[in-house]
């Protein structure tokens, strides 16, 4: 399919209703990119505002990048859920906490 691309897979909308349908694809979608362990296991921010300063240069690209990554799975979460049910989920700061929420 000439345009098409695999991807980029589109999160389908959780309305309350077949959640069990709407988790196995989401689960595919994580997976793809890499963050479904994440999304299950959550990580530990070891390392505080004021200690950041200790850190090397390895370990704050560490950080940094399990921030992002954190952050880009709960993007995914907030845009596959309706506005009906993203109140539950609006002030969660984690995917791991707007995973089970939900």
């Amino acid at each position: 399919m000439a345009g098409s691309s695999m991807s980029e897979l589109r999160a389908p909308i959780f309305n309350g209703s077949n959640y069990d349908f709407w988790r196995i694809k989401m689960c595919t979608i994580f997976k793809s990119h890499k963050l479904w362990d994440l999304v299950e296991n959550g990580y530990e921010q070891s390392v505080k505002k004021e200690e950041e300063e200790d850190l090397t240069a390895a370990q704050k690209l560490v950080v940094e990048d399990s921030i992002a990554k954190d952050a880009k799975a709960l993007g995914l979460i907030q845009n596959a859920v309706s506005d009906d049910i993203f109140p539950r989920i609006a002030l969660k700061e984690s995917t791991k906490e707007a995973w089970e929420i939900l």
